[in-house]
């Protein structure tokens, strides 16, 4: 593996649950990848550049405002029509990894610089957020793609997708009453474990209309599994699925709470139960 991006996180990257916010981690993501592309031959800036259709995200351990960290990546494999990366986020104080990213493209390599792949430690999650046949969808996040959220070839980053994902999940929040309120009120905050991201088509242009609907895919003791689907408004088809797997934290003592029942009736609700 190569060191593709070093860096720290900034006061002002922090979310509501005072750690550094999970579109920022994708923003590492990105930047990681292209230059992981670059290795593979190919041009910035080239709208031919291969896309993320599939990207699993685990968070090992938090990183706080100063927290200095890097990113390992490497090629695990390319092969019908896709490259595998693999990228690894660590604490560069502690050594500690943080997040992992296995991240598959639309593409081949255009040169055979990076002739040796790596053993990647992890084999993906099993397990699959589904809507039930019930479930009630939720409008979460409307919005549309401004110079800001795009990336070198002019379409949408990653980074800006999360962020918009992240705004639909405080949405569905307060539909099921872990409401803003309550949490400032509490000290709770929604804490993510995974992510599991499929994009059906390449990143959006420009202007283009996105609109997000939400469900509850899965409701635990202390846990929380939201399915977004993000759709093309401008085309009217869909774009992209990003299925969140967290907890109800207790913000004072750092570790999961169990979901209180005025919660979990409404979470019930909307799974259609």
């Amino acid at each position: 593996m190569q060191e593709t991006l070093r860096s720290v996180v900034k006061a002002w990257e922090l979310d509501a649950v005072e750690h550094f916010t999970t579109a920022f981690y994708f923003r590492a993501l990105s930047t990681a990848s292209m230059r992981m592309l670059a290795e593979l031959g190919w041009e910035a800036g080239d709208a031919a550049t291969p896309w993320t259709n599939h990207c699993w995200t685990r968070f090992f351990k938090e990183l706080n405002a100063g927290d200095a960290y890097h990113v390992l990546s490497g090629l695990v494999e390319a092969k019908g029509g896709n490259i595998l990366l693999g990228h690894q986020l660590f604490n560069s104080e502690t050594g500690d990894l943080c997040t992992s990213f296995l991240q598959r493209l639309t593409g081949k390599p255009n040169t055979n610089s990076l002739s040796e792949t790596i053993d990647w430690p992890e084999r993906e999650s099993e397990r699959n957020a589904k809507a039930g046949a019930g479930a009630k969808w939720v409008g979460t996040a409307k919005t549309v793609v401004r110079a800001e959220d795009l990336d070198g070839r002019g379409l949408l980053d990653l980074t800006a997708l999360i962020h918009h994902c992240s705004d639909a999940n405080v949405q569905v929040q307060n539909a099921i009453g872990m409401s803003s309120s309550y949490m400032r009120d509490n000290r709770i905050g929604y804490s993510t474990a995974e992510y599991q991201l499929n994009c059906v088509s390449p990143p959006p242009p420009l202007g283009t209309a996105l609109e997000t609907q939400t469900t509850v895919a899965h409701l635990g003791r202390t846990s929380l599994w939201f399915l977004h689907e993000i759709q093309d408004a401008t085309r009217d088809q869909p774009f992209a699925t990003l299925a969140q797997f967290g907890v109800h934290l207790d913000m004072a003592a750092r570790k999961p709470a169990p979901v209180p029942d005025p919660i979990r009736e409404r979470a019930k609700a909307l799974m259609g139960h």
